[in-house]
This record gives structure tokens, C-alpha cells and sequence, in this order.
């Protein structure tokens, strides 16, 4: 599938003082509560995303059979688009939008990638993505999905009412699908569906 002088420390003695906040306090610092830290949440699919990732380094892994991810920088993705509202639709100008095309969009220019896109059933693109003739294939694609013993898929990345939304991979590619699901879990999903809705409207 992305994209870091010192000065001498000085010690100065606390005064006396039969209360030790007072000399914790003459110190620079504080007891427990009184200096309250802001800890952002990390998500699930963050957490579960960098900790595969980390196991597949120690591992040797991961590796493409086909060197999807290689290949993709030096000649571009293939994507195949099956047309979904607020996933994917086609504009009024012909022009690919929805939530995963504009996913899609800032992962490229993130890695610097070219990608073509091509629409069609997701039957048709599903099996030209097991022969290894596309990279990807978007377009509200779920995790329960018959094809799931044929094509490899990213790990869950949304859930709503149609079930857990996946990307779909070539099979084996676990390169190229380990930095598609780093991207997805870092990504501004909220944003993404947002303008997904807006440009193809609701499903």
C-alpha cells in the first residue's frame, strides 16, 4: 500500500519544608492529579494494523508473490470500482467519486502511486483481481463475501448497516495489503463518507 543544543541540567536543593507537596512543588513537581494528561484514543483497527505489521517485520514477512506493492509503484494500480453509493459512483462529468474513490486518491498521493480506475460488476472485477489482472477493487465491498476463499481482503475497516466494509487484494499479496489497511487506519473515514454522501448521495 504511507508516508522524525541541549543545556547543561542544573539541580538546585528544595528549601525545607514540613510539607512535601511544598517541596515537590519548589521542585518543578507535581503530585498525582494536578497536572492531568490528555491521552488521545487510538482505534481498534490502528492498533491491530500496527501490531500485524510489527509481527510481520519479525517474521520476514510480509512478502508478495507477486510484488504487488513494488510493482504498483513503478507502473501504477490497477483499481477496479464497482458503483455504490456513497462508496463509489460516476459524476455527472464521468468522473469517478464516492468515500473509497477519494480514500483511494489520498493513499496514492501519499505513496506517490498513478492509479487507473475501471467500472464494472463485482462479479466480473473480483475474478480479473484473482488472475492478478487488477490490484484492488473497491466500492462497498463487505468482509462476508463469497469470494472471500478466492481474493485476498484488507481487514475490516467501517461497519454500518451492510456489515464490516473491506477492501478486496489480490490473493496472497500481503505487502500491498498490509500498507492499504496501515493507510485505512489512520485515514479520515468520517471525512471520507461525508463527502462520499455529498458527491453520489445515500445508498
Amino acid at each position: 500500500m504511507a508516508a522524525r543544543s541541549s543545556t547543561p541540567e542544573r539541580h538546585r536543593l528544595a528549601p525545607r519544608s514540613s510539607s512535601p507537596r511544598a517541596s515537590a512543588a519548589a521542585l518543578g513537581l507535581r503530585f498525582g492529579d494536578e497536572r492531568p494528561t490528555q491521552r488521545a484514543r487510538t482505534s481498534t483497527a490502528r492498533k491491530t494494523a500496527i501490531a500485524a505489521l510489527l509481527l510481520g517485520i519479525a517474521c520476514g514477512l510480509p512478502r508478495d508473490p507477486e510484488n504487488t506493492a513494488a510493482r504498483v509503484v513503478a507502473g501504477g494500480a490497477r483499481v477496479g470500482v464497482v458503483l455504490q453509493a456513497p462508496w463509489a459512483c460516476e459524476r455527472d462529468d464521468l468522473l469517478l467519486a464516492g468515500a473509497e474513490v477519494a480514500l483511494l486518491r489520498q493513499f496514492a498521493r501519499a505513496r506517490g502511486i498513478d492509479m487507473s480506475f475501471e467500472t464494472g460488476g463485482e462479479t466480473r472485477l473480483l475474478a480479473a483481481l484473482q488472475r492478478f489482472e487488477l490490484d484492488l477493487v473497491i466500492g462497498g465491498l463487505v468482509e462476508d463475501n463469497p469470494w472471500d476463499d478466492r481474493v485476498g481482503f484488507t481487514r475490516p475497516y467501517h461497519e454500518d448497516g451492510a456489515g464490516e466494509h473491506v477492501l478486496a487484494v489480490p490473493p496472497g499479496e500481503n505487502a500491498w495489503t498490509m500498507q492499504l489497511e496501515a493507510f485505512l487506519a489512520e485515514a479520515d473515514l468520517a471525512g471520507a463518507l461525508a463527502r462520499g454522501a455529498a458527491e453520489c448521495g445515500d445508498p
